[in-house]
């Protein structure tokens, strides 16, 4: 693969990580050692920008669907 083909995916991968990392980031910062720290301020900054920007809906998305299939069971 060619060095731009790599870069990316890695920007895909970047991109993909974000979106559904945004809620767990933030409530897993919260609840180590970084609480109330700029790590915290960053976790929760990228959470409310995310979530004015629409990018939680695929990570809500995919938990209920994940909560709907257990719960089927």
């Amino acid at each position: 693969m060619k060095p731009v083909g790599l870069l990316g995916v890695a920007l895909l991968a970047c991109l993909t990580a974000a979106v559904f990392g945004a809620a767990p980031l933030a409530a897993w910062v919260d609840g180590s050692v970084f609480a109330g720290t700029v790590v915290q301020q960053a976790a929760d900054g990228w959470l409310e920008a995310a979530g004015r920007l629409g990018l939680t809906r695929p990570y809500a998305a995919a938990r209920r669907a994940v909560r709907d299939l257990e719960g089927a069971h």
